[in-house]
């Protein structure tokens, strides 16, 4: 199919990648593989030691008043980029990208690098061109806790708040976390991702985007049912009935969608998924597509979450994010009643509205005037600092 703006790509960036899905999920083990990975251990069995840490202070935030409606035509603003990432640290972070697991001093074999190594790399690289531009923050979990098997409430830890509040200049504080801080524990990405959520809620009128990026599918709900649920532990299926503590380690696939689209439908945050090398299982894969798709930023092919297996594919989808996040968010001063009474040109060339987000342009937060744009038309929008991005709106009852 031929869009009018197809003209503009004059070279076409891969939006992620589409090797499948190895997950070795971020996996929370009992017993000897516990202590070999530092993951959890039953709650008898070790002792509880310290408090858990609270993780950063809440900036200070304002609710932006909503756009109204005044015809008319206007030149868009380029929104200010706010990403927040939530990055998983659980023990299985310590693996190479294959599985490859460390030994028993918790080192990889000479010359291959963890996943949580690898994603430091990926992230100085793709960050720091935009540091001054681009407001970043993060959010680690869990939280940190003494090496070696922990208790649940240790292992599962996501304390409120984030540890990195967003703001320019923030990509070498990120880095830092990663050489201070070794993985360990559980994967508690939905509590993680709402938590991060309820932290940027209060600004509206910014391109706000969360990142997630794991190496597994989630887990750490103790209201599952361990006799029944999908095991995430790398064991045998039924790892998780012979635990004392196996309904953490059940997949908490159902609580972090929903998490997830309440965060997209809601407050309209935009969640991104990023897969971490690992074990090929269906139902872990599956877990992060539903979750990208509620998320409202899936890739356009299969997998629906971006899949990185090796470190190029890691820095391809990061970048693809990045500049989808950073380039492609416009803010209208006028906003329709109708969301489509509204044309939307680049450079005097019509762009057409694609709610399927793979083409053209979609409102974000249409009551208060912000925008995006997808595949070519992000292209064609971030294509030069002379790009001019414009429309005009109606106020004509839908």
């Amino acid at each position: 199919m031929n869009y009018p703006f197809s003209s503009f790509l004059t070279a076409r960036r891969l939006f992620g990648v589409v090797s499948p899905l190895v997950l070795g999920a971020g996996i929370v083990l009992v017993g000897a593989c516990g202590s070999r990975t530092g993951l959890f251990a039953d709650e008898d069995d070790v002792r509880r030691d310290g408090a858990v840490p609270v993780d950063g202070a809440r900036p200070d935030a304002h609710v932006d008043g909503q756009v109204p409606c005044t015809p008319g035509r206007f030149t868009f603003e380029l929104a200010t980029a706010q990403i927040m990432f939530v990055i998983d640290r659980s023990g299985s972070m310590a693996f190479a990208l294959d599985g490859t697991t460390p030994d028993e001093n918790g080192r990889l074999p000479l010359g291959v690098p963890s996943r949580w190594a690898v994603l430091r790399g990926a992230l100085e690289d793709t960050l720091t061109p935009l540091d001054g531009t681009v407001a970043m923050g993060a959010k680690f979990y869990p939280e940190e806790h003494t090496t070696g098997p922990a208790p649940t409430d240790e292992a599962c830890a996501t304390a409120t708040g984030v540890a990195i509040p967003p703001a320019r200049g923030n990509s070498g504080q990120i880095v830092r976390v990663f050489d201070r801080t070794v993985p360990n524990g559980g994967t508690p990405t939905a509590e993680a991702v709402r938590l991060a959520a309820d932290f940027l809620a209060n600004t509206r009128s910014v391109a706000r985007t969360i990142v997630v990026a794991t190496d597994g599918a989630p887990n750490c709900n103790g209201e599952l049912d361990k006799s029944s649920c999908v095991c995430t532990s790398a064991g045998p299926p039924e790892a998780c009935q012979r635990s004392r503590t196996g309904e953490f380690n059940c997949l908490d696939d159902l609580r972090a969608v929903k998490i997830v689209g309440d965060i997209f439908q809601t407050r309209k945050i935009p969640v991104y998924i990023i897969g971490i090398g690992g074990l090929e299982r269906p139902a872990l894969a599956k877990a992060l597509d539903d979750m990208a798709v509620a998320g409202g930023r899936p890739r356009a092919e299969t997998p629906r979450h971006y899949s990185a297996q090796t470190p190029a594919e890691l820095s391809s989808a990061l970048t693809s994010i990045r500049d989808s996040v950073a380039k492609c968010t416009y803010l209208t001063p006028s906003a329709p009643t109708d969301p489509n009474a509204i044309t939307v040109e680049i450079d005097g060339v019509p762009i057409p509205r694609d709610p399927t987000r793979v083409f053209g342009w979609d409102w974000v937060d249409r009551e208060f005037g912000t925008l995006s744009f997808f595949g070519e038309a992000c292209a064609a929008a971030s294509a030069g600092t002379a790009t001019v991005v414009n429309g005009v709106v109606r106020c004509d009852n839908p």
